[in-house]
């Protein structure tokens, strides 16, 4: 420090410079430092005191540090300017804050020779000053918190009885506005014939003694309230200035009292008239009341209960007093019992049915001071319940067990009840449906029969019959027939709800195509039968004339090869009918299909170059030989193979895919023909229908009927336009089959 003097005598010299420091704040946390300037910056010449350490400074941090490289750059900017100041030879006091601590600063030149040789500074903690002053400002806040936003009017008046304060509450409750209310006196707000009483009252509280009562008072719009009203003297310095007042307005509670005591004498008026058996046994004496119906239903008066000690009242049987017990236990507990179904005795004897109903009664503690026990007697409706049960359960077996879907709807067509037979029949889970209206189930072009059908129901009142295609779960369509019965209120006659009985019409129309088809092959047998040997007989003869005639023939030769052809037609034809005529050998042999189809393919392979069509066979490996009648099967592959062919004018490809596949032999003979429309798939198999121009449509129904006697099937896909799949499936059998 050189020539500089201590810090003590700093402090001695400037202590007259800065009187505040006898005050008192040297008493708190403090620091001393001195500084100077040198080359235009101020550097800290020494610093020591208890602030310091709580700074967060060291003396190797700040002794010889100049003021920029010590403190935050907004701290050292605060400190440089009231610094130079100071070196200017001005005294200077300032409060600032430091790494969260705020402190009060002094700071004055120190002279030497009439020059300022360095500045000599003082800080204290103002920590406590500052908790102080905030908390303060706090208890303020929450004083006027409290009074501004106070639920109940609260409010002040001076000796005349004039309000000097009324906070927002006063408005709220008065109507008048706070400047209407100051300087006016209370004696507007009450009823001419309270004004003495007021006064009184008024009197008593400026004589020491606090008032607290309940009063009328006329708010602004003319209305009437009540109040509950404390008042109590203002005392200061042992010297009455006014009164405090605190008015809570309680016209709702007395609303409340008075709808209470309403409430109560109908409660009683409604126990006393109620149909319902009524009790109420207090626990602490376990006295009972009892409404009259209490003693019309149960036959004991209110006497014959009293006259006993116990808990459980005569009304229960011997065998229900441990479940009464139960039921005590529960309701003693602050617990409800609603509608529980027991047994009581009536006083002769007779058990009744009751529907029960106990409530505890709560005292002014919480704790549960008696019981109330309502009861109905329900005997009458268990006879009926037991007897509806009986006949719903004869229609719930009949319901479950029977295959006919049974559905239930509303008017409106929503579904309330589906039988179990649903799920075999539609594949639906019974709960699907409820709640959704049955006609979205229908087929979109068969919606409007069944919706004519139900509305021709709901006119006449009577049974309707339709039929209609009903969606399956897996995407298709069921045919059923349904008939809808109406239920009709017998009071109203309106309708209450629609019972709906279908039966699956799919067996039964496969029966009478089945039979349609059997009538068809039976006239056709009957007709080949009779018909062959009357053909076949002059086609001899006229065959073996035109072959004599050809022979000696020198022109038009081409007729005859033309009238031969049609001849040998006819007889092909003819052949057709006799194979369905009489019946045909079935001899069974172990067959390798691949080599009978290789066979087939040989015989067409001539006609297929004729029409420019390419045949290419795929076959699996090492696959199994079939039973069958060779030259049969031999047939059913000509015949569709040959089709094929000849669906293809123009020439094109036929692919013959040969495959084992769930324990058949799959064939399947696909060609780019013209293709079969989706309406005539139905149709093909059946006699006389063809889609060729000279066809009889017997060869296809052949290959059926070879097929169906092998225990297979014939499968027919096909696009217009694309082409067609015939697929032909033999099982494998085990063993040999017995021939028909």
């Amino acid at each position: 420090m050189g020539e500089s003097n201590s810090p003590t005598q700093h402090a001695s010299s400037i202590e007259t410079q800065l009187p505040y420091l006898s005050a008192g704040i040297s008493k708190q946390k403090s620091m001393t430092f001195t500084f100077k300037k040198e080359n235009g910056e101020i550097i800290m010449t020494e610093s020591e005191g208890a602030l310091f350490d709580a700074f967060g400074l060291t003396r190797d941090h700040v002794i010889g540090k100049s003021i920029k490289d010590i403190f935050p750059p907004k701290v050292a900017e605060l400190k440089l300017k009231y610094y130079e100041r100071a070196w200017n030879g001005e005294s200077v006091t300032y409060e600032a804050v430091l790494n969260g601590i705020p402190f009060l600063a002094a700071i004055g030149p120190v002279y030497r020779d009439g020059k300022i040789v360095e500045v000599y500074g003082f800080c204290v903690d103002l920590t406590e000053r500052v908790t102080m002053e905030r908390q303060l400002a706090e208890s303020e806040q929450r004083f006027q918190s409290l009074i501004e936003h106070n639920m109940d009017a609260l409010f002040s008046v001076d000796l005349n009885g004039r309000f000097t304060t009324v906070n927002p509450a006063c408005e709220i409750l008065t109507g008048y506005t706070q400047s209407e209310l100051l300087g006016m006196s209370f004696h507007p707000l009450l009823p001419k014939e309270r004004h003495f009483q007021a006064e009184q009252q008024f009197k008593e509280a400026l004589n020491g003694n606090p008032q607290t009562y309940e009063i009328m008072i006329c708010i602004k719009s003319g209305e009437q309230r009540f109040v509950n009203l404390t008042v109590t003297p203002i005392i200061v310095v042992d010297q009455v200035l006014g009164v405090y007042g605190i008015a809570k307005d309680i016209t709702e509670k007395k609303n409340y009292e008075r709808e209470l005591r309403d409430t109560k004498e109908l409660l009683e008026a409604v126990i006393y008239n109620s149909t319902d058996a009524i009790s109420i046994m207090n626990f602490s004496d376990h006295t009972t009341q009892v409404n009259p119906a209490f003693e019309e239903t149960f036959g004991f008066s209110e006497a014959d209960l009293n006259q006993s000690a116990s808990e459980i009242l005569p009304v229960v049987p011997e065998e229900m007093v441990p479940e009464s017990e139960q039921l005590l236990k529960i309701v003693k507990k602050g617990g409800y019992v609603k509608s529980h179904e027991t047994i009581r005795l009536h006083k002769s004897g007779r058990r009744l049915n009751v529907s029960l109903s106990l409530s505890p009664v709560f005292g002014d503690n919480g704790e549960v001071i008696a019981m109330s026990a309502i009861s109905r007697d329900i005997t009458e409706r268990k006879i009926k319940e037991k007897a509806l049960r009986a006949s719903e359960e004869k229609y719930r077996i009949i319901a479950e067990n029977t295959m006919d879907l049974i559905a239930v709807a509303e008017p409106s067509g929503r579904i309330t009840y589906v039988s179990p037979s649903n799920k075999q029949l539609l594949g639906f889970d019974p709960s699907y449906y409820i709640g959704k209206n049955g006609l979205m189930f229908f087929h979109q072009d068969d919606r409007m029969k069944a919706k004519t059908a139900f509305r021709t129901m709901a006119s006449t009142r009577l049974p309707v019959k339709f039929e209609a295609r009903c969606l399956h779960a897996n995407g298709s369509y069921v045919l059923l027939e349904s008939q809808a019965t109406p239920v009709v209120n017998d009071e109203n006659h309106e309708l209450e709800s629609v019972v709906v009985v279908s039966r699956d019409l799919t067996e039964r129309k496969k029966t009478e195509e089945m039979l349609r088809k059997s009538d068809k092959l039976s006239v056709l047998g009957q007709l080949a039968a009779g018909v062959a040997h009357e053909i076949r007989n002059p086609l001899t003869s006229i065959k073996g004339f035109l072959q004599l005639l050809q022979s000696r023939a020198t022109e038009n030769a081409e007729y005859y090869s033309i009238m031969l052809s049609e001849i040998d037609r006819i007889n092909g034809i003819v052949g057709e009918f006799m194979l369905l005529a009489k019946p045909q050998a079935m001899n069974f042999t172990l067959t390798n299909i691949k080599m009978l189809m290789d066979h087939v393919i040989s015989l067409l392979d001539s006609q297929a170059n004729l029409m420019n069509a390419q045949i290419y066979f795929d076959c699996d490996k090492d696959l199994p030989s079939v039973w069958c009648v060779e030259n049969q099967i031999k047939q059913v592959f000509i015949n569709i193979l040959k089709n094929a062919i000849e669906s293809m004018p123009a020439g094109g490809t036929v692919r013959i895919r040969l495959r084992l596949k769930d324990g058949y032999i799959v064939t399947s003979i696909t060609d780019e023909g013209c293709g079969i429309e989706e309406s005539r798939l139905k149709t093909l198999g059946e006699p006389f229908y063809t889609t060729k121009e000279k066809g009889t449509g017997l060869g296809l129904m052949i290959c059926y009927k070879i097929v169906e006697n092998h225990g297979g099937k014939i499968t027919i896909h096909s696009k217009v336009g694309e082409g067609s799949t015939f697929t032909i499936a033999l099982p494998l059998l085990d063993e040999k089959p017995e021939a028909e």
